[in-house]
């Protein structure tokens, strides 16, 4: 019987599943931002090791997913973090494996406190929890999300949260936090942030190299892929699994590889062409300036005075580049975009 295609998808990450494994299971001191292109497969990776590598019974994993989840203020916030118990005493955060929502159970008699201090509910649930040998994670996927949510109308959600977290790591050794975003700007800000640098761990997880590919389409039991067309797709698509599960998937509805791959361009020509056409004058020329030179290097060295403020937010909000905090560069957010620079620019 053939393997599916989410499970193929999910091929090598031995490094990046060695460095999860060993944060997990070691003591809380730092929040851990992992980051990356989006559909590169951060949630998957984090989904296989919490499933397959975590000892059963050991681990409470509270996992937000905010791509899925409407969160509009504080209110909204708690009712994903806390589920209301019908009896007066709720029981502490169970000890399960499992990935879930609302693990901080709460009683009639933690209302009150809620309304005061939600924080420090949390923080109480979380002792009891290690009290009794289990190990709480917290992660929560896409928190950039969290940055225009206010708390009683002035402070805003992400900073509270981000003191809060700071405290449940470095401080109290509580729980294991972990924030993933697709956001690369956003990792920008954190670095820049002398109080998180200081406190939180950076781990980039990026599209899979040509070798995974070429083990993966190798080994793919539905089509018996060449040499040739393994590189012909790797040499447009690059390491990006979604694209190429997308070039797959045409595939199966009778296309050929050449025509699977142009729609794919094609698609995401008429993405940057329209993204491009809602600029204003100023965007629009550092959007030209950048994008051409990724298409004749593949990349763009952010300097300090290059006036990109005004673009870089949007490029990367609509999965258009992709920007490395650490080394200041700006790339295709997919590696087929440098193919259709080289078209539009």
């Amino acid at each position: 019987m053939p393997k599916e295609t989410s499970q193929l998808a999910f091929v090598n990450r031995i490094q990046e599943a060695e460095y999860l494994r060993k944060y997990f299971k070691s003591t809380p001191n730092a929040i851990l931002f992992l980051y990356g292109p989006k559909s590169c497969g951060k949630t998957t990776l984090i989904e296989k090791v919490i499933q397959n590598d975590l000892e059963k019974k050991k681990y409470a994993v509270n996992y937000l997913n905010l791509r899925r989840i409407i969160i509009r203020d504080f209110k909204s916030f708690l009712d994903v973090f806390f589920q209301k118990s019908s009896t007066r005493k709720a029981k502490d955060i169970i000890s399960s494996i499992v990935l879930n929502i609302g693990f901080f159970k709460v009683g009639l008699e933690d209302e009150e406190m809620m309304r005061k201090n939600a924080f420090k509910v949390m923080e109480d649930k979380l002792r009891k929890a290690n009290q009794k040998g289990i190990k709480p994670i917290i992660i929560i996927d896409e928190i950039q999300n969290l940055k225009s949510i206010y708390m009683n109308g002035e402070k805003r959600l992400l900073d509270e949260l981000f003191n809060f977290f700071i405290s449940l790591t470095k401080e109290t050794h509580l729980a294991h936090i972990v924030l993933a975003t697709s956001d690369s700007y956003f990792i920008e800000e954190i670095y820049n942030s002398a109080k998180l640098s200081k406190t939180s761990d950076f781990y980039l997880v990026n599209h899979l190299e040509k070798k995974d590919i070429e083990d993966w389409l190798g080994n793919y039991s539905e089509y018996s892929f060449t040499k040739k067309e393994i590189n012909y797709i790797y040499n447009y698509l690059g390491g990006s699994s979604w694209e190429i599960q997308q070039v797959l998937l045409s595939l199966s509805n009778g296309d050929d590889i050449k025509e699977a791959v142009k729609k794919r361009i094609k698609l995401l020509r008429g993405q940057v062409n329209l993204f491009y056409d809602s600029l204003d004058e100023a965007q629009a020329k550092n959007f030209k300036k950048v994008s051409s030179a990724i298409a004749k290097k593949g990349v763009y060295f952010k300097k300090e005075r290059d006036g990109l403020d005004n673009i870089i937010p949007l490029a990367i909000e609509k999965d258009i580049w992709f920007y490395e905090a650490s080394e200041r560069k700006i790339i295709p957010n997919s590696p087929s975009l440098q193919h259709v620079f080289l078209e539009v620019f």
